[in-house]
């Protein structure tokens, strides 16, 4: 039996706005186009308006009040700024930077400007830039943590981990309750194998936010290392049902029901990471060795030939 399966860490990824936010959200615009009517020059209002809109998800919408808004006050860094998000949104990641520089142009001081750009920077792969832009935030604002989780991200994904955790350890001595800056730091705990430390990050973060569900997920993966398969199962258990449609609590489940011997229940798991991610190679590769265990021969050759052809397909 194959035992020493690898867990997959996930962060957790914005759920959106909740009824009430909506609702909110829905009055505020309500508001803002009632201004715009009687002001058609009210650069802010267009700014805000564009905001709202962006905040529910309406971001070519909220493109156009930017527009009309820098129209109105070329200068207006802000409307700037939140239109490069909303193009960012819509993976308009070029235009994007050009709004983000001219922003620059306009206030130099701007944190969120550097913040911004640093992290569409980091989206383009262009890692050392991005961190330049997020020296200069924090050189702006030293006590701006979301800069810290920031330029931690980017310096983990440059396996500079001392210095993300260096990062992470700022934010988390700025606010204590960082439920995200918890969870980074876990994260790296565990690929410096530090997996009590990682527990404790993870234990920490779901403290702060009781449906962190990739803190469950991640603290699941450092309880398998430190070989406590069952707390590692009820982690697990717990992401799946915070977030039943993320695959990796569903795989790293099904390598802790593997150890344990639960093969069938393992091959379920395994189902359902499929069933979310049709071309998941790891998927394929341990459903085929646990349906081997079983005697299942032609079933594991399938599944081995579809993991095959899926790296054909990449290369």
């Amino acid at each position: 039996m194959i035992a020493n399966r690898q867990g997959r860490a996930y962060f957790l990824a914005d759920g959106g706005l909740d009824e009430a936010a909506v609702s909110q959200s829905r009055e505020a615009l309500a508001a803002y186009s009632q201004a715009v009517r009687l002001r058609p020059d009210y650069a802010e209002a267009y700014n805000n308006r564009g905001n709202v809109k962006s905040n529910l998800g309406h971001h070519e919408e909220a493109v156009a009040d930017y527009d009309r808004a820098v129209h109105l006050q070329p200068d207006l860094a802000d409307a700037y700024i939140n239109r490069a998000n909303a193009k960012a949104a819509l993976g308009q990641f070029q235009d994007a930077l050009v709004d983000l520089e001219t922003a620059i142009s306009f206030n130099p001081d701007n944190v969120f400007a550097f913040l911004n750009r640093g992290l569409l920077l980091a989206e383009l792969g262009q890692f050392e830039d991005a961190i330049a832009d997020l020296d200069e935030a924090v050189r702006l604002e030293p006590e701006f943590e979301r800069a810290y989780i920031v330029r931690g991200s980017v310096k983990s994904a440059l396996n500079r981990s001392q210095e993300a955790i260096a990062d992470y350890d700022r934010a988390i001595g700025l606010n204590p309750d960082n439920s995200e800056a918890h969870n980074s730091r876990g994260l790296l705990q565990v690929e410096l194998g530090r997996y009590e430390a990682a527990v404790a990050d993870y234990a920490l973060a779901i403290r702060m936010r009781p449906g962190y569900a990739a803190a469950y997920n991640n603290r699941g993966v450092a309880q398998a290392k430190l070989g406590r398969l069952g707390a590692a199962v009820d982690d697990y258990d717990e992401a799946v049902r915070l977030q039943p449609e993320i695959a990796e609590p569903y795989f790293n489940r099904g390598n802790a029901k593997e150890r344990q011997g639960e093969l069938e229940e393992a091959i379920a798991d395994y189902d359902q990471v499929i069933l979310r991610r049709p071309d998941d190679i790891e998927a394929y590769r341990n459903r085929a060795v646990v349906k081997a265990e079983l005697g299942r021969t032609e079933e594991a050759r399938s599944d081995f030939d579809r993991a095959l052809a899926i790296v054909a397909g990449r290369l």
